[in-house]
């Protein structure tokens, strides 16, 4: 089969993407990695440009989570004539919150009484009302288990106005969105790049984020629920041009490394990278097939949201238990505790997937109008 003309097969009845939670395992794996590696190893920079890459894996999330919910939204209008926007807005309680508030209210109270779980009241009421990455931005960077959580509160602002586009418009109303989101976000790139910390703030905007949302939806509307069929050799290629993608806009544009300082092209022509990178590897992985992922990789990838939000308390449990066994600051001791930490973060995120997440996820599926394994 020609890999040039990509042979587009039907949409099939069922939806559900092998591949998407393989991919989002993969986009866990790299966010957990740039965290994991301190940040006195990147005085090497190959080390420092690829802990700086593994920072990408939110946008790869935020790509694939808007390539999924345009699919099922565009097959319920289809299928139904409109958009349930208040069933939207319920399944996305009921998967999101539960863990999301319990954590972070877990957090707020254990704050109370653990110096290290301490913080301001503003911060812990910024990400009660899903404004965290707004807080972050205009307050100093502050060592927390929450300080990953500020994606969500990206992903839950894009998806407040997301469902009504639909319900509002068809198709046509998400491809003129995300084509005017585009411009948009790189504006918004350009205009908040100056400054000694321009890294960070706009890393944190919300509309600069937005820009990958936008082409996970614009994908999602170009293949109509298609999918595109790649020789192996083709999807090597595109893997590859994917990561490159990442690791020059770390590496080489910098937009990710603190104390640099990109200049305002630099930023824009970054954060285009990290787009072509992430259509890259969702590319590559397109269609490959439940056949050619283990089935404990998609039961990761199927949790890889409860991976993302223990992590962090995983980190935060061993480097006590180490304290306590060992004052030493090894390069093999920080392999020990990073291993143990992500076995750890492994357990916590499958218990509570099981026993705490199961109950509100059937619930949730009560009010699908369009099933779908990928959750």
């Amino acid at each position: 089969m020609s890999t040039a003309t990509s042979v587009l097969s039907k949409p099939a009845t069922g939806f559900y993407l092998a591949e998407l939670d393989a991919l989002r395992l993969f986009a866990f794996l790299c966010v957990y990695f740039c965290h994991a590696v301190p940040e006195a190893w990147t005085r090497v920079p190959l080390i420092a440009g690829i802990k700086d890459a593994g920072n990408f894996g939110v946008c790869l999330f935020f790509f694939l989570s808007a390539y999924l919910i345009t699919e099922l939204l565009c097959r319920e209008q289809a299928q139904f004539g409109r958009v349930h926007v208040r069933a939207f807005y319920l399944r996305r309680v009921l998967r999101i919150w539960p863990l999301y508030y319990g954590i972070t209210a877990g957090y707020a109270v254990g704050g109370l009484f653990l110096h290290s779980l301490r913080m301001e009241t503003g911060r812990i009421a910024a990400y009660f009302l899903m404004a965290g990455n707004w807080y972050i931005a205009l307050h100093p960077w502050v060592r927390t288990p929450l300080r990953a959580l500020w994606s969500i509160s990206v992903e839950e602002q894009f998806y407040l106005v997301w469902p009504v586009l639909g319900r509002l418009g068809n198709r046509s109303a998400y491809g003129a969105a995300s084509l005017v989101l585009l411009p948009i976000s790189w504006m918004t790139v350009l205009l908040v790049s100056g400054g000694p910390f321009a890294y960070n703030t706009v890393w944190l905007n919300s509309l600069v984020q937005f820009q990958y949302f936008a082409c996970g939806a614009l994908l999602a509307l170009a293949l109509q629920g298609r999918t595109p069929e790649w020789r192996p050799k083709m999807r090597l290629a595109l893997a590859l041009a994917g990561l490159v993608a990442w690791w020059t806009a770390a590496f080489a544009f910098r937009i990710k490394r603190p104390q640099a300082h990109p200049s305002a092209l630099q930023f824009l022509f970054g954060y285009m990278l990290v787009e072509v990178g992430c259509l890259c590897l969702f590319l590559a992985v397109l269609e490959a097939g439940q056949w050619l992922f283990p089935r404990w990789v998609l039961f990761l990838g199927r949790i890889s949201f409860g991976l993302y939000m223990f992590h962090e308390t995983a980190f935060l449990l061993v480097d006590e238990a180490q304290k306590r066994l060992t004052h030493g600051e090894t390069a093999w001791l920080l392999v020990v505790n990073k291993t143990a930490a992500l076995a750890l973060t492994i357990g916590l995120a499958s218990a509570s997937y099981r026993f705490y997440e199961a109950p509100f996820l059937r619930f949730k599926r009560r009010h699908a109008f369009v099933r779908s394994g990928n959750r």
